[in-house]
C-alpha cells in the first residue's frame, strides 16, 4: 500500500499525491498573456473548442500563496520569487528554483515537486467576450484617444485540473491543500477581474499519474469523489513548521552529494611526478 513518506527524500520514491482541483469564475476573466503559446482557447480532437488555463498560471498563483503563508508564520519572510528565492524554505522546496539566479547564489538546484497540466472548461466555447475600454487622460480626464479590446472568459465557467504533488509526506500535502483552497483569483488583472471559487474534488495516492482530466472529459466520465485522504493532515502551521525544521538535513545530504569525495588511495603529486620522471630517465 502507498503512504505518504514519512520525510523529504532527496531522491524520488515513485510516490504521487494527485489532487483533482475545480475552478468555478465567479466573474470574467482574463486567461491569456503575451506569449504565443498561451491562448484563451484551444481544439481538441475529441473534446472540441474548450477554454484552458495553462498550469503556470495555476503553480504561479500558489507558490505566491504559499510564500505569503509562510512569511505569516515568520519562516524566510524575505524569500521572494525571481531572483529573491532562498531555496531553503518549504515554498523552495516544494516549488524548486535555480541556485544561480537565488539571492544567496547557491551551489545547487532544486527540482519542483509541485506537477501539473493544462485546466480544461468542462463545456464546449459558445462565445468569446469583448469588453472594449478607455484610456484616460491624467491632465485633463478626457476619454476616446486610446481603446484596449479585452478578451475575457464568462463568469461560471467551470474549469478542471489536477495537481500533482511527487514523493509528499503529510507536510507537503497540507501545505498545498490549505492554499489551494485560498486561491480565489486566477488571470491578468487579478484586481478586478478572475474571482473564482476553488475547491478539492478528488485526492488519490498512488505509485504513478493516472488521473488525467483531458481522458475524463473525453470520455465523459467522472471520479467518485473521495478525499479521505486529505481529511486528516496536519495543521497548516504545523506543517510550515515541521517542513521547515527537516530542510536543513535534507539540504546537508545535496550539498555532500554535490562535493568532490576524495579518493583515499590517490597518490600524493610528488610521487607521481617522481615516477613521471624516472620514466622520462628510461
Amino acid at each position: 500500500m502507498v503512504d505518504f513518506l514519512q520525510t523529504p527524500s532527496l531522491l524520488s520514491k515513485g510516490v504521487y499525491l494527485q489532487l483533482v482541483v475545480e475552478m468555478k469564475l465567479l466573474d470574467d476573466a482574463i486567461i491569456r498573456s503575451n506569449e504565443p503559446e498561451e491562448v484563451l482557447t484551444y481544439h481538441y480532437k475529441a473534446l472540441e473548442n474548450r477554454f484552458i488555463i495553462p498550469f503556470r498560471k495555476v503553480k504561479g498563483k500558489l507558490r505566491r500563496l504559499v510564500l505569503e503563508k509562510q512569511r505569516s508564520y515568520n519562516i524566510q519572510p524575505d524569500c521572494a520569487l525571481k531572483d529573491d528565492l532562498c531555496l531553503n524554505c518549504p515554498s523552495c522546496l516544494l516549488f524548486g528554483g535555480t541556485g544561480e539566479t537565488s539571492s544567496i547564489k547557491a551551489q545547487y538546484n532544486i527540482l519542483s515537486r509541485v506537477l501539473g497540466e493544462t485546466f480544461i472548461s468542462t463545456n464546449t466555447v459558445e462565445g468569446i467576450r469583448n469588453y472594449t475600454q478607455n484610456a484616460v487622460g491624467e491632465k485633463d480626464l478626457m476619454t476616446g484617444q486610446a481603446l484596449m479590446t479585452i478578451l475575457t472568459v464568462p463568469k461560471e465557467t467551470v474549469f478542471k485540473g489536477v495537481v500533482t504533488i511527487k514523493d509528499p509526506t503529510k507536510e507537503m500535502a497540507s501545505v498545498i491543500v490549505d492554499n489551494l483552497k485560498r486561491l480565489t483569483r486566477i488571470g491578468a488583472r487579478s484586481v478586478e477581474w478572475g474571482r473564482v471559487e476553488t475547491i478539492i474534488v478528488n485526492a488519490k495516492l498512488s505509485d504513478r499519474e493516472d488521473i488525467s482530466i483531458y481522458n475524463l472529459l473525453q470520455n465523459d466520465a467522472s471520479l467518485t469523489d473521495d478525499i479521505s485522504i486529505i481529511e486528516n493532515l496536519p495543521l497548516v502551521e504545523t506543517a510550515y513548521t515541521t517542513l521547515n525544521s527537516q530542510i536543513p538535513a535534507l539540504l546537508k545530504d545535496l550539498i555532500e552529494r554535490r562535493s568532490p569525495k576524495k579518493d583515499k588511495k590517490a597518490k600524493p603529486k610528488e610521487a607521481v611526478q617522481a615516477e613521471g620522471a624516472e620514466v622520462g630517465a628510461e
